[in-house]
């Protein structure tokens, strides 16, 4: 199976290039614990965020960290390109992982 793991250069990282990245992708997936958006890329990126809404650090640290973990055990199912996941203030709530029906992406047409 291998090893899960999150590499530091796969995280998108800089201001002109998360604006970019914000600008070129669209939503591909939306449900009541986070909305996913995808760029098409030579590589895999991936950026991790929250919704303004969500007012307490505690909460938000929590929901990016269980995005991350999401998406570190399910990496597979991302083909190469920018992956922008934005997390709702619900996702805090949850137990556990993510159950994996919650990423069934649709076609991406790749």
């Amino acid at each position: 199976m291998g090893r899960h793991t999150l590499k530091k250069w796969e995280i998108l990282r800089g201001r002109k290039a998360i604006k970019e990245a914000f600008r070129r992708s669209k939503t591909i997936l939306s449900n009541d614990y986070f909305v996913l958006r995808y760029a098409p890329a030579s590589e895999r990126k991936v950026l991790f965020a929250v919704e303004r809404r969500v007012r307490r650090a505690v909460r938000r640290n929590r929901i990016k960290r269980k995005l991350r973990e999401t998406f570190r055990k399910n990496k597979e199912m991302f083909p190469t390109g920018i992956w922008i996941f934005i997390g709702k203030d619900r996702l805090a709530d949850v137990k556990g992982d993510l159950p994996r029906s919650l990423l069934e992406l649709p076609e991406l047409g790749l």
